[in-house]
């Protein structure tokens, strides 16, 4: 049994990468980049930045470093909820807002009976956690992304 040469899977290939050829001279090698995959890298380099001042936020506020209100004692990002930016039009300010689970401490300080029971027991506080919205606002320096504001919505 002899096989044409012509039909076998070697020549096949062969024949798709000649009549291929032409094609692959006809497109440059490197397209320059346009201005707006430029615009599109700044503005993913700036979420990533942004992303990364909130993430900082959060573990200074959870350190006791930055105070944000009276009685949070921690603060963890809500994982069912993205991070959402939103950038101004001139892209030099954003603001950032993050739903977030706030983990609240509350002193008794009353001279109630059941107030001063408690604190005797070594039960003076309450502790309880509230669902909140982070709302920062960012701007754009010559350094780079610093915070404008702070807060809960």
């Amino acid at each position: 049994m002899t096989m044409d040469p012509t039909t076998s899977r070697r020549n096949f290939l062969k024949c798709g990468a000649i009549a291929a050829a032409p094609l692959a001279i006809a497109t440059p090698a490197a397209a320059p980049a346009d201005a707006e995959s430029r615009a599109t890298l700044a503005r993913l380099q700036d979420e990533k930045a942004i992303a990364a001042l909130h993430r900082e936020v959060v573990r200074q506020i959870n350190r006791g470093e930055r105070k944000l209100a009276s009685g949070l004692t921690a603060l963890a990002g809500d994982p069912a909820h993205d991070l959402e930016i939103a950038f101004a039009a001139d892209g030099q300010s954003a603001t950032c807002r993050r739903a977030c689970v706030a983990n609240f401490r509350t002193e008794f300080t009353g001279a109630t009976t059941l107030e001063r029971m408690h604190r005797l027991q070594g039960q003076g506080s309450h502790e309880h956690a509230e669902a909140r919205v982070l709302v920062t606002e960012y701007i754009k320096g010559k350094e780079g992304w610093a915070i404008a504001g702070l807060g809960f919505a």
